[in-house]
């Protein structure tokens, strides 16, 4: 079994330990314009003038470039000089994420954003196909999200210190300047492309488009979209139920911690206690982690619910990721994975706003979360069907 799963395009030539940990430094760092995102979409749209609600175009721009550079990789994997393509898309994203700064209109810094985005999504998408091709994926996509996780703090803690809206250029330097580090973290890659799998003719349980490997991948789509509703709501939630902004960012403060400690405990585990137990048990935390969030919390129910969800974020995802890697034989669809989270980020809240206004929020958000966590943990269990059916016959 720990062969047929473990076979990967990837695989007989994988990438050495400097290459791994150059991949999860870019990983990590690659999130940087993606999770400064809530701040600086308002600050686009306030330095240029442009009415509140325009600053979510920014932040769509900046999506829709992050999905069409993972997309480019994607297609192009195994074509694509991995040294020389990370270097390009690093200068991309510094150069138009202070060119966001320097245009004469709120169209062109929505372009730059969106070519910064571009230039994100080509290093997101070759970070997860080069950890997805590792020994053990699950520890480095867990690395990967704990460094996330720091960067966030640290993006988010030095945005409002730089200033206001005259401040969008040392805003856009400072974003930059992090983002430059991807520079020589990338010279660690291989020149090369990644070499195509050799002797995979006609076995079906070998196809990216295997459904083992689309279900895996789509039960991580769903899973984050969970997730992303308590992400996006949690603070919200905290308001209606009466609680002081300054204790609401504080919980989600501690909570980052939390997720930071999910995450290395992912790094810890990795795959030897299965894969069903863990999965059953980070979607039965984020149930709890919603049973807490109701209209008469305390401050200390906040705390509980928004550590336990971010908790099972920051164990999720990477546990997930490494599921969808040690059975996709191409990397190609472990590439797609970062676009899927943010994807998943956005439909999920999304859907709150399907049901009739008349539903109180709590139950909105309840609903929508439990639905998307028990769906996730459904296609999970299907795919792991699926794909151990196929192992005999490997």
């Amino acid at each position: 079994m720990e062969q047929a799963s473990g076979t990967g395009a990837l695989q007989h030539s994988g990438p050495g330990r400097g290459e791994v940990l150059a991949a999860i430094l870019i990983g990590g760092l690659g999130v940087t314009q993606v999770v400064a995102m809530p701040l600086l979409a308002s600050l686009i749209a306030e330095a240029y003038g442009v009415p509140e609600i325009n600053s979510g175009l920014v932040g769509l721009a900046n999506l829709l470039g992050t999905a069409a550079g993972s997309l480019c990789v994607t297609i192009w994997l195994q074509r694509l000089p991995v040294r020389l393509t990370s270097i390009i898309a690093a200068l991309l994203a510094c150069l138009s994420q202070t060119g966001a700064a320097l245009m004469p209109d709120f169209n062109g810094a929505i372009l730059m954003e969106a070519l910064a985005g571009g230039g994100a999504g080509i290093l997101l998408a070759l970070s997860a196909a080069i950890v997805g091709a590792s020994g053990n994926a699950d520890r480095g996509f867990a690395f990967i999200l704990t460094l996330q996780a720091l960067i966030a703090v640290i993006v988010l803690l030095a945005i409002p210190a730089l200033g206001g809206a005259s401040a969008l250029l040392p805003v856009g330097l400072f974003l930059a300047g992090m983002q430059l580090l991807l520079v020589p973290a990338s010279l660690a890659l291989r020149r090369k492309p990644f070499a195509a799998a050799e002797a995979r003719e006609t076995d079906e349980e070998t196809s990216m488009f295997h459904p083992g490997v689309l279900l895996k991948a789509g039960s991580y789509f769903v899973f984050s979209a969970a997730v992303g509703v308590l992400w996006v709501f949690a603070g919200v939630l905290g308001s209606v139920a009466g609680l002081s902004d300054g204790s609401i960012g504080q919980a989600l403060a501690v909570g980052n911690v939390a997720a930071i400690a999910g995450s290395l405990l992912a790094a810890l585990i990795t795959s030897r206690f299965g894969r069903v137990g863990p999965v059953l048990t980070v979607c039965l935390t984020v149930a709890l982690s919603v049973l807490l969030f109701t209209d008469h919390m305390s401050v200390g129910h906040f705390y509980a619910a928004s550590g336990l969800f971010l908790f099972a974020w920051g164990g999720g995802l990477p546990l997930m990721m490494g599921i969808v890697s040690e059975v996709d034989p191409t990397e190609r669809v472990t590439s797609l994975l970062p676009v899927l989270a943010f994807a998943g980020m956005g439909v999920g809240p999304a859907l709150v706003s399907l049901f009739p206004e008349a539903h109180d929020l709590f139950l909105r958000v309840s609903v929508s979360t439990l639905f998307l966590t028990i769906l996730s943990f459904g296609l999970f269990i299907v795919a792991h069907l699926c794909w151990r059916r196929q192992l005999p016959e490997a």
